[in-house]
């Protein structure tokens, strides 16, 4: 039986619809290029995100999209050369409206093939996540600010922890010393309890010395980084932890505040490991190259939220790292992260200071 001629092809209509439902997205820029990166569609999010017309900017390149910097390095090119190689390419990074001015895009451009395998465009999805960079750029701010209060805050902490208590453990032990001489040979049990009270007191008096160099390494003034450094590393190896050094044989030259933002990765890095099940091995590299860099290995189970937290993500998940982040970030540096199932590789950098 012939059809009929009101019957509405079903592939046709669900092309018509899904094109329609494009055309009306408002959040996401969408719309198709041409094998050479020319722009065939525009939806209304482009419109809107981008400030142009459907009649000003079909079959001009995409390239106007990208910023001075990105089309002198051909990054628009090499985008479209990814999506060809790996079927799709993610990418994040500034973009300039038609006014000017610049918004920070999340682009996904995925290459669309006919049935026989010949490229015949590429699909891009754009999404304006200015805003949320601009909340993580203040966050990311904030936490450093945070961390040298922190730092501050231990130092004086750490001072007054030493100060107070010293003189008292000092005079308590002049005092035990001084009835350890008068008593008799014969008192054994006395003389045993009063030995006792000597080693605890002293001990006391060693932890608290240890508790205050951990809250404020005082070291770095007095020895530098490397030394510090092989001295914490001697305190906090244990039974759950193995840390090895591996340190160069010349001063590292950066500034003080740089020797405490390195220190402080190690130690907040050490701080995920130490106390967590699984016994874990950890090396800590120092090199001393023109840029300082750092690089800290830990093999077995990935500590929980330690990527997070060095990661480009929500930046509170861990304070005292994040706050490192962006110390490294404000000195110049940078710190990169790379996880797999029973290795974490921490890497840091800054340039001479």
């Amino acid at each position: 039986m012939p059809a009929s001629p009101d019957a509405i092809d079903p592939i046709l209509l669900e092309n018509k619809l899904c094109n329609l439902l494009i055309a009306r997205v408002r959040d996401y820029a969408i719309f198709m290029l041409n094998p050479e990166g020319k722009i065939m569609t525009w939806n209304d999010g482009a419109r809107l995100i981008k400030g142009y017309t459907r009649d000003e900017i079909v079959g001009r390149s995409m390239s106007m999209f990208y910023t001075p910097e990105d089309r002198e390095r051909g990054r628009p090119a090499q985008l479209l050369r990814d999506a060809v190689e790996h079927g799709r390419v993610e990418d994040e990074g500034w973009r300039v409206r038609k006014d000017g001015t610049r918004f920070w895009a999340d682009v996904v451009i995925t290459a669309v093939r006919d049935d026989e395998g010949t490229l015949i465009g590429f699909a891009k999805i754009t999404r304006d996540l200015t805003e949320r960079r601009k909340a993580e750029a203040a966050i990311g701010e904030l936490s450093g600010r945070l961390l040298r209060i922190q730092d501050d805050e231990r130092q004086q902490l750490a001072s007054q922890l030493h100060d107070r208590t010293s003189s008292y453990l000092t005079a308590v032990l002049g005092s035990l010393y001084r009835v350890k001489a008068h008593l008799k040979s014969g008192d054994v049990v006395l003389l045993r309890d009063v030995e006792d009270s000597i080693a605890k007191v002293e001990s006391s008096s060693d932890v608290i010395r240890r508790v205050a160099h951990m809250l404020y390494p005082s070291r770095l003034e007095q020895n530098g980084l490397i030394e510090t450094l092989r001295w914490y590393v001697e305190a906090v190896s244990g039974q759950r932890v193995s840390v090895s050094l591996e340190l160069p044989t010349k001063p590292v030259l950066v500034s003080k505040e740089a020797e405490i933002v390195l220190f402080r990765l190690v130690q907040e890095c050490l701080n995920y490991v130490v106390g967590r099940s699984g016994t874990r091995q950890v090396v800590v590299r120092l090199k001393a190259t023109p840029e300082a860099a750092m690089e800290i290995i830990i093999h077995g189970p990935v500590p929980p939220g330690l990527s997070d937290a060095l990661s480009s993500g929500p930046p509170l998940t861990a304070l005292g790292l994040a706050g490192v982040r962006e110390r490294l970030r404000q000195l110049g540096g940078k710190v990169d992260i790379m996880s797999a199932e029973t290795r974490t590789v921490v890497e840091a950098s800054l340039p001479p200071q």
